[in-house]
């Protein structure tokens, strides 16, 4: 599908090339912003900001300008922008090569919560900005989560296999239960969420995790949470369901429509996998200054907005997301990973998702995953599609 594949493939090696092997100061200058924000005595608040932005549409043409003006009380006041010209350029050209009826683009560093772009695009009229809606359906993209939920429980380990009945796409309550038969299929979790197996996080969430502790960690990865941004963000919903199991079993394998999220919160929970389990706050501005040149807002990174897993559960999950990359759902488009003069000195990881919505209506298409490099593990990105 043109939505991942564009963005998951092309857009992937010039991110690798621009901000991992080698990252844009920009990106390396984010970390000094903290201690910078708390020497001012900043005239704007994170939700004044949001109010002067909107959800409008961010493009190249905002990054060129050094600042960006906006009006608030009847004075000019100038947004700089965290984006990067180049990686945003890419990407918009990319899709306006492939033409897609809708997409939405995040690219993320994992470690401050700077966004270093945001697209969105559609063939068609629309109004706001798509990445910060989260009325698309987060498919099996949630599969992150129970996979999370149940490594960091300790109810699985990153060997564990299981039997497997029926296609793997599908899911029907006869194959819920662990009968073997000479059709029965004996799988790993790492094939399993390389593969995208209903069946096998279905019964993860029905028989070892439990409804409880699957809702904890769904609010634990931000999914019920409001996140102050610098633009009206969206956050996804997740409601597991406490006394129908088959809903349960939907609700583990994410074969519902009921859960929904942002391009923006995928980013996050890339980030979760491959940054010690911590979320960072993101953040799309960097200053605001008034028309005299003098700043009235700094940004102030969080680094850890969420926690909702420890150290060792990331590191499992980032290993187990690489299988989607080198024989799962993505294995085509990096068929030459190893080979490949950019990708090959990338530890890569990625999980997909794909599902019928309403909110555009039609089939979406996730791409979500990281991209760290393997001599300096400092320098990595986090993107969602």
């Amino acid at each position: 599908p043109v939505l991942w594949m564009a963005a998951g493939s092309a857009v992937v090696a010039s991110l690798a090339a621009a901000f991992v092997l080698t990252p844009s100061t920009s990106t390396q200058g984010s970390r000094g912003l903290a201690q910078l924000s708390h020497s001012l005595s900043g005239h704007l608040e994170k939700k004044e900001v949001s109010g002067l932005l909107g959800d409008m549409h961010l493009t190249s043409n905002h990054v060129k300008l050094d600042s960006f003006p906006v009006q608030k009380d009847g004075k000019q006041l100038n947004v700089k922008f965290t984006l990067d010209r180049a990686l945003q350029e890419k990407v918009e050209a990319l899709y306006q090569q492939y033409d897609p009826v809708y997409a939405a683009f995040v690219a993320m560093d994992p470690e401050t919560g700077k966004i270093l772009a945001m697209v969105d695009y559609s063939s068609e009229p629309h109004e706001g900005n798509l990445a910060l809606k989260a009325t698309y359906p987060a498919a099996s993209v949630f599969k992150m989560v129970t996979s999370a939920a149940a490594l960091d429980e300790g109810k699985i380990s990153p060997r564990a296999t299981f039997p497997v009945n029926g296609r793997f796409a599908t899911l029907y309550k006869r194959n819920l239960n662990d009968t073997v038969n000479r059709f029965t299929k004996f799988i790993t979790i790492e094939e399993a969420f390389a593969k995208s197996v209903n069946t096998v996080f279905a019964k993860i969430a029905m028989n070892r995790v439990g409804p409880d502790a699957l809702q904890r960690y769904a609010d634990g990865f931000g999914f019920n949470q409001k996140v102050d941004f610098d633009m009206p963000l969206d956050m996804g919903t997740v409601v597991i369901p406490k006394d129908d199991e088959f809903g349960l079993a939907e609700a583990g394998s994410g074969y519902t429509r009921r859960q929904t999220m942002s391009p923006i919160q995928g980013a996050m929970l890339a980030a979760a996998a491959i940054n010690g389990g911590k979320m960072p706050a993101p953040y799309v501005v960097e200053s605001v200054t008034n028309d005299s040149g003098k700043s009235v807002y700094e940004a102030s990174p969080n680094d850890q907005l969420f926690r909702p897993i420890d150290q060792e559960t990331a590191r499992a999950l980032s290993m187990i997301m690489e299988h989607t990359i080198t024989r799962g759902t993505a294995r085509r488009e990096y068929r030459d990973y190893n080979q490949h003069p950019v990708l090959s000195k990338l530890f890569i990881g990625a999980k997909t998702g794909s599902l019928s919505g309403d909110a555009p209506q039609g089939k979406y298409d996730w791409f979500v995953g990281f991209a760290q490099s393997s001599s300096n593990p400092k320098q990595k990105i986090t993107y969602a599609s």
